[in-house]
Formats: C-alpha cells, sequence, structure tokens
C-alpha cells in the first residue's frame, strides 16, 4: 500500500541543526572511471587467480610464519572476502602450529580467534609470563611483537586474566617506546592505541592500510596491491551508484522540505549501511538500512526537539496501531511523517519478504514500536525533569540509539542464511545479548561525543552525567567508566564467537555495525558536526578512489 500526504508543515519550533553539505543533485554530478566492465572486471579475476596462486605457494613455507603475515595482510587490505575458502584452508593447516616468537604467536592468535577457532589464552601466552603471571621484561623493546599483543588482547573475553594483563603490559610499553622509535611506526602505536584494528571499521582501515602501509613496505607484493586498490575502487563504484538511488528516492520522499525541522542526513545514514555491510552483494540490504536511518533520525528529532507530549503520545498509539488510518488523528507535521514511514517500511519488508519467503514485517514493527516507545519515555523525564538511576537510563537508552532497529533490517538483507536464526537473532531481540551490546556500545559511544552538545539543548540524560550524579565523581571519571563498558561489551560480542552463540557471519555483521558506529563518533557527533575529518570519510569512502593510474585518479564531476 503506498499513501499520500502533500502540503508543506509550518514549523512550530526553532532548532539550531546544521544543513546537510551533500545536496542530492551535488551526489548525482559525480561519476567514477572504474565499473564492472571488461576492462576492469577482466582485470579483476586475473589479479585474483595471481592471489589465489600466491596462497597457495606460501602454504606453511618456513613454518607458518609467512602465511600468518600473508593472511593478515590480505584481510587489512579488504579483500579477504574474495579468498574465504582458501583463507579457512589455510587457517585449518596453521591450528596445530605453534610459533616460538612474540609477533607470531600473537598474531596466530589473533586470527584463529577472529575466524571463529578454538583457542586458549592461557595455553598460548603462558610461554611469555613469568611465575607470577607477568609478562617477561626482555619482552619490554620488542616493537613488532608488543603490537602485535597488543592487538590480539583485544580479542579477549570476560574471566581471560591473560589477554587483560597482556593488554597492560602492551601499553604500558608501548606509550614509553613510542618517542624513542621512527615516525612510521610511532604512527601505527599511536593509531593502535586510538583505536585497536579489531575496533576499526573495515572500509576506513582497508583504505589507510593500502595507502600508509602497505604500499611503503618494500616486501609488499604488487598483485595484492594493485588487486586491494582496484577492489576499492570498484566498490566504492557499486557505493556511489547505490548512493544515488538513495538520493532519488529522497528527493521524491521530500521529506525534508515537508519537515524542515529535522535533521536532512542521507549520507550519513547510508555510510552507516555501507560500513555495516560492506560486501557488494548486500546491495538492496545496504540501501534499506540507510532508509531506515534516514527515518530514524527524523523520528529522533521529532520526539526529542519538536513534538509536545500530547502529540508523541497520540503519535506512539497510532504506532502501535501500526494502520494508515491512525494518521487522523494526528497533527499534520506528524501525518506527513507517519505516512512516509509506513510505505518506507512497506518496501523494506516487501524486499526482505520476498528474498526470504516469509513475512518479516511483524518483526521490523516489533522492534520500530519498542524503539519508539523508548523515545517517548524519554520525553517525558524531560518534560518532567525526572532524572532516572543510572542503570534505568540505560535498561532504555540502548533501544533508543537505534542500533537494534538497524540489525534487524541488516540481517534480513544477508539472504535466506538467516531464516533458520530467526528466533535467536531477531524475534527475542530485546533479550538478545548480540542485539543488546552492539546496541550499548553504539549508546555509550553517542553519549560520549554528544552529552555536551545534548546539554545544551536541555537533555540532560545522558549516562555520563547521570553516572556523575550517582557516584560523586569527575566528568574525565565518569568517561573512563563508559569507556570501560564499552571495552567490557565488545568482550561480550567476542564471547559469542568464542563460544559458537551464532554462526561467524551473524556476530561478525554486529561487529562490523558497531565499528561503523565507533568510526562515526570518533571526531564529533557524525549525524550533527560536519568536521572536516567527517567530511574527508564520506569523501574517501564514496567521492575519491584510491589514485591506480594517471587518468584514474579520482571520481569526477559531470
Amino acid at each position: 500500500m503506498n499513501t499520500s500526504i502533500e502540503g508543506n508543515v509550518t514549523q512550530q519550533k526553532t532548532v539550531d541543526f546544521l544543513p546537510s553539505i551533500w545536496d542530492p543533485q551535488f551526489i548525482m554530478s559525480f561519476t567514477t572511471p572504474f565499473t564492472y566492465d571488461e576492462k576492469h572486471g577482466t582485470k579483476l579475476e586475473v589479479l585474483k587467480r595471481e592471489a589465489k596462486m600466491l596462497i597457495a605457494s606460501t602454504s606453511m613455507k618456513d613454518g607458518g610464519d609467512e602465511l600468518l603475515k600473508l593472511i593478515d595482510t590480505i584481510q587489512r587490505l579488504g579483500i579477504a572476502y574474495h579468498f574465504e575458502k582458501e583463507i579457512k584452508e589455510a587457517l585449518h593447516l596453521l591450528y596445530e602450529y605453534i610459533p616460538t616468537d612474540l609477533y607470531h604467536t600473537a598474531l596466530h592468535f589473533r586470527l584463529l580467534r577472529d575466524n571463529g577457532f578454538s583457542i586458549n589464552s592461557d595455553a598460548t601466552f603462558n610461554k611469555f609470563v613469568d611465575k607470577d603471571g607477568k609478562f617477561m621484561n626482555n619482552l619490554r623493546e620488542d616493537v613488532a611483537g608488543l603490537l602485535s599483543l597488543f592487538e590480539t588482547a583485544d580479542l579477549g573475553i570476560p574471566g581471560e586474566n591473560i589477554l587483560e594483563e597482556a593488554k597492560n603490559f602492551s601499553t604500558y610499553h608501548l606509550k614509553l617506546l613510542t618517542g624513542k622509535l621512527e615516525s612510521d611506526i610511532a604512527e601505527q602505536i599511536e593509531q593502535s592505541l586510538e583505536v585497536p584494528v579489531h575496533q576499526r571499521m573495515a572500509s576506513c582501515e582497508a583504505r589507510n592500510f593500502i595507502i600508509d602501509s602497505y604500499q611503503r613496505d618494500n616486501a609488499k607484493s604488487s598483485v595484492l596491491l594493485e588487486l586491494a586498490k582496484l577492489d576499492y575502487n570498484l566498490l566504492q563504484s557499486i557505493y556511489l551508484k547505490e548512493l544515488k538511488e538513495l538520493a532519488e528516492w529522497w528527493k521524491d520522499l521530500n521529506l525534508k522540505e515537508k519537515l524542515p525541522f529535522a535533521r536532512d542526513r542521507l549520507v550519513e545514514c547510508y555510510v552507516w549501511a555501507l560500513g555495516s555491510m560492506p560486501k557488494p552483494q548486500f546491495s538492496k540490504g545496504r540501501k534499506n538500512v540507510a532508509k531506515i536511518g534516514i527515518m530514524e533520525t527524523f523520528v529522533d528529532d521529532i520526539y526529542d526537539v519538536y513534538g509536545s507530549i500530547d502529540e508523541l503520545e497520540k503519535f506512539t498509539e497510532a504506532l502501535d496501531r501500526w494502520d494508515i488510518k491512525a494518521v487522523e488523528e494526528l497533527p499534520e507535521y506528524m501525518k506527513v511523517y507517519y505516512v512516509a514511514l509506513y510505505n518506507s517500511v512497506d518496501g523494506i519488508a516487501l524486499d526482505a519478504s520476498n528474498d526470504l519467503g516469509l513475512d518479516v514485517l511483524p518483526y521490523i514493527k516489533d522492534n520500530w514500536i519498542a524503539y519508539c516507545r523508548g523515545m517517548l519515555k524519554e520525553a517525558r523525564w524531560k518534560q518532567s525533569g525526572y532524572m532516572p538511576s543510572f542503570d534505568e537510563y540505560l535498561k532504555n537508552a540502548w533501544i533508543t540509539i537505534g542500533v537494534s532497529v538497524g540489525l534487524t533490517i541488516s540481517y534480513f538483507g544477508i539472504g535466506d542464511s538467516i531464516t533458520e536464526f530467526l528466533p535467536d537473532c531477531v524475534e527475542n531481540w530485546s533479550t538478545s545479548e548480540l542485539f543488546y551490546r552492539t546496541s550499548l556500545i553504539g549508546r555509550l559511544l553517542n553519549d560520549l561525543t554528544s552529552s555536551k552538545i545534548e546539554m545544551k539543548r536541555g537533555k540532560v540524560v545522558n549516562s555520563i552525567q547521570l553516572y556523575m550524579i550517582e557516584h560523586g565523581v569527575s566528568e574525565e571519571e565518569a568517561q573512563d567508566h563508559i569507556k570501560c563498558l564499552i571495552n567490557y561489551s565488545w568482550m561480550k560480542l567476542n564471547e559469542l564467537v568464542v563460544r559458537n552463540s551464532y554462526p561467524l557471519r551473524i556476530v561478525k555483521l554486529a561487529m562490523d555495525m558497531a565499528r561503523c558506529v565507533h568510526r562515526m563518533y570518533k571526531y564529533d557527533d557524525f549525524y550533527g558536526v560536519q568536521t572536516q575529518a567527517n567530511i574527508d570519510l564520506v569523501s574517501k569512502l564514496l567521492f575519491e578512489p584510491i589514485p591506480m593510474e594517471c587518468n584514474e585518479q579520482r571520481v569526477t564531476k559531470e
């Protein structure tokens, strides 16, 4: 059913949201020289064959150290999805291998655990600790080993004391060494200390690794380097095509003109989708996650800054009914939004239902209505001046960040492989550790970044403020506690891999969404502040190919 309501809405309140710098006409003006045509598509297949030969020729050479480094390189270059079968076979070969030095031991552990293999941390690292359980002092100047150990420790789970000790030991000594090292390795260490590889958005990591590290490496493979550059640029051509399709959809919806009080963040929502589902075959899923993201952004502004409590009560009741006739009882601006939401969700559900052969609308509705009920609760708190406890706030706020809605849509966008896991992954989302931890990471990162801005807008209920009040601590101490909660949630996600709680691809998708959110809140609120770092992120992901030849260096404007 496709219903429309014409006309603009008279603005009733003043808000200070910045307009989008990514105008749809601006987006439509870009073209790229990279396409999956005979030239580039054929070259891609040739390079993939050569890379497979490289993997085969490296298998267990020199005991396995070279193969470990090769797999790590392929993963960080962002091209591992082309070689899933070869990597799995190689890791099976490496499973019984026991490296002797710290660098390869840590790398061996990280690759096996990250790819779902069972491996014991105590058995792996006991040879590097003394009788007191401390890492040996003779390791403190092993720069490569310390950095490898630091990255590996980030894959720990609750109760793995040796990995906690590894994190503390490597962090302390890497900080001591940074000022004594050459600029390249010092920069790598600083980047890792700020955001470990395990928490980095894959698309950003691939580009940075290609340009800043791998092409400077004297031992690099020209095949892998060329493949990584070409693959990045071809993926970018897919993303640009999808973004143009979304810009057309957004133009036809005309919601930003009808509801000018809300944030226009189409491109930012697409980046969220891209970062969560980067593989080329997930095109439909990416576009649907972006659509639900823009609908979330608008409804968040309705609940947070625009609607009165009476209006929000009626709106939430209308959502509970999920009936287009419910708009009759709503004010004009809510009618406009309700119809746009109803039609958008209907289209998303139809896409997923056609692909999966089942009715997914009840799952989407359940998640969306819970999301809006949570925002209504926050609006009531704000209106009444009620200050919830820290725990009471988090019990509601992990839902109102909206990550669980996006995760639900993304699972419906990866094909029929999800069908058998629907009860655990989607149907019981509200009690799922997978949904909770992914969402909690997003909520806490949001609070760390945007709490001061939100306080200026009158929204004083956030985790940092509440923890400060409840425990009588400084803002810095509260922020440290929030960072600890984020790290603990990452450990709980790692635990889902270690315990085989879900298929690996299901947990990996949630992790990719958490990584994307981490990057989006690294330089201020991605949905609010158009910092240069955030502009650069969008440009590099969507509009700037990695240079390969002099005539194929960047997306051009028509």
